[in-house]
């Protein structure tokens, strides 16, 4: 199964977090894609704690650079793993054309 959790809005964050828990528990690979409003987590301290996914192999994070960019975020502060991507409307067609499954809360 591979999954791709598409991230805008701040307050959606804590939702998802626990369910890309709960998928990865079954074994999935999982692409978090990180923008707009949501994207200003990397930027401050929120009390969100999702080190585990970070670290997680079957976890990749990717943040927009419009994301990036609209909440004064430098891409050197990122946490580790963290990639910034350009395109990020072209990466999400891609992976669904490499059969991840679309979801966004």
């Amino acid at each position: 199964m591979k999954v791709i959790f598409h991230i805008l809005e701040l307050n959606k964050w804590q939702t998802n977090i626990q369910n890309i828990r709960d998928l990865i528990a079954s074994e999935p690979e999982v692409e978090v894609i990180v923008g707009s409003d949501a994207a200003s987590l990397f930027g401050k301290y929120s009390g969100i704690d999702f080190d585990d996914l970070l670290r997680n192999p079957k976890v990749n994070i990717t943040i927009s650079k419009f994301g990036l960019e609209n909440n004064n975020l430098d891409s050197n502060f990122l946490p580790s793993g963290v990639q910034v991507d350009d395109l990020i409307v072209t990466k999400l067609v891609k992976l669904q054309e490499n059969g991840f499954a679309y979801i966004r809360l």
